[in-house]
């Protein structure tokens, strides 16, 4: 614990991040329990919760690769707000179901909300590294995923008692401003941007939050040596043992 604390104070692109993450994912849970619970009480068929979860579930699983080519190419940081805005409004626009008395609305919302948060979920892995210092990382990364049970039970209990006590429309909203809040706090990381046009031989600042298109670090050189009458060998592959090419 006292590692954690010494993190969050004195690492104020990790707090940034942290912020972001608890507030955004207890408002995930405010918009799974209003879902579900709506589609339970407007249908009172499992089957359609059970069409609600499997809408949740392949546009997440069919996004993860795009997402992953999307974040190597482009600004890490600018996909990650882009995620936030879009599951911001889409999360608002639940609100749309509350009385729509057929589930088709509820499918869609679903599938486009699921679809989108690999963007930021995959970006908020790829930027660990960059924010946190070699030393920090293993805290960083235990502190990530133990934010990530605890705020699966506090959301679960708070997002109950939203929708039971405040209603669906509540719940929706709540958790479209959770996202907002989220892409306010990953616009604060200062993250150094990536210098156009560097040469191999001059890799990426440290802290970029580009891919590694705009600045890949130098790639090994060989150098040709020679045997012992002088003449020149070529370098031996460090994998084969053969000579390299």
């Amino acid at each position: 614990m006292p590692g954690f604390l010494d993190l969050l104070r004195q690492n104020r692109n990790y707090r940034y991040a942290w912020t972001g993450q608890v507030v955004s994912e207890i408002g995930d849970h405010f918009n799974n329990i209003a879902v579900f619970s709506l589609a339970l009480a407007t249908t009172r068929s499992g089957l359609v919760v059970s069409g609600v979860m499997l809408a949740r579930a392949v546009p997440a699983v069919l996004a993860g690769p795009l997402a992953g080519v999307v974040l190597d190419r482009l600004d890490r940081r600018t996909v990650m707000i882009t995620s936030d805005l879009v599951r911001a409004v889409l999360a608002v626009l639940f609100v749309l179901t509350v009385h729509q008395p057929k589930p088709w609305l509820l499918y869609v919302l679903s599938g486009l909300l699921m679809f989108a948060s690999p963007f930021f979920t995959a970006g908020r892995a790829a930027i660990l590294p960059r924010i946190a210092t070699d030393d920090e990382l293993h805290t960083a990364n235990s502190l990530t995923q133990t934010t990530q049970w605890t705020t699966t039970t506090i959301g679960t209990l708070l997002g109950g008692f939203s929708a039971a006590k405040f209603g669906y429309t509540a719940a929706f909203i709540l958790n479209g401003l959770s996202f907002a809040f989220s892409a306010w706090a990953i616009s604060r990381l200062a993250l150094p941007r990536c210098r156009t046009g560097l040469s191999r031989e001059r890799p990426r600042p440290p802290g970029c939050a580009c891919g590694p298109r705009t600045g890949e670090p130098a790639k090994r050189r060989f150098r040709p040596t020679r045997s012992a009458n002088g003449s020149r060998m070529a370098p031996l592959s460090s994998r084969s043992g053969m000579p390299a090419v």
